[in-house]
């Protein structure tokens, strides 16, 4: 390995170790990328040494990495530009929203599978989904996407009434929603349409009712057995 490669090296591992891993991560040579982050990894173990800083950086990193590499994006939140994108590809699907897309249900399967495959996004991961009572007479499903591809990510939220809670299921294009969706399901009462195994994951199946509404009820007893209503005596 050239000399001028071991500096720049050196030189990613020291910002990667000081919180900056969007230097590292910008580094084109992916042979440089990998053996800096490998060296971060053993120095934050104990099992090597912090390199010196070496001299005359900035003619080092010109040398090894294209001028025309672009400056890191900090902000890899794209919500707006994804907002714009699905309201050109799916019409009238998307609600005003500031720090988030918010979607109608209906197209819901689509435009993820849209989000997964459309090469300029590629949102291949779900990081998670949740289910929230907003009050009044709306629950609302939200979903944080990511792209390992390109580093960026976006959250989705649907909003449905209390009285008819259906979104369509995500489970077949994001394998991890099977889980996602049936805790959901279980706390709040979301129905996912076309799941393949909907049903509760952490009460009973014939429980009552969902716990996280917030109009939510107890039921006093469970098969004969008083439900208690404080968690005294519970540990």
């Amino acid at each position: 390995m050239t000399d001028s490669k071991e500096k720049l090296i050196a030189e990613l591992v020291n910002k990667g170790l000081d919180g900056d891993m969007d230097a590292v991560n910008a580094c084109e040579d992916r042979m440089i990328r990998a053996k800096a982050k490998a060296m971060i990894v053993k120095v934050g173990k104990g099992t090597a040494e912090r390199p010196p800083l070496p001299e005359a950086v900035s003619s080092v990193v010109s040398e090894v990495l294209p001028k025309e590499t672009a400056p890191v994006e900090v902000n890899k939140n794209v919500n707006q530009k994804v907002k714009d994108m699905v309201e050109n590809e799916f019409p009238g699907s998307t609600i005003d929203g500031d720090d988030f897309i918010q979607l109608y249900p209906q197209k819901w399967f689509e435009i993820a599978s849209w989000l997964r495959k459309e090469e300029s996004l590629f949102f291949d991961s779900l990081q998670c989904q949740m289910g929230v009572d907003i009050g009044e007479e709306n629950l609302e499903s939200r979903y944080n996407l990511h792209s390992m591809k390109h580093d960026h990510y976006v959250e989705i939220r649907i909003a449905v009434s209390r009285s008819s809670p259906k979104i369509p299921s995500v489970e077949q294009i994001w394998r991890i929603a099977d889980w996602f969706e049936r805790e959901t399901y279980d706390m709040l009462g979301i129905e996912f349409v076309g799941h393949r195994d909907l049903r509760r994951i952490l009460l009973p199946d014939d429980w009552e009712g969902w716990p996280l509404r917030k109009d939510y009820q107890e039921q006093e007893t469970y098969h004969g057995i008083v439900v208690p209503k404080v968690k005294e005596g519970w540990e």
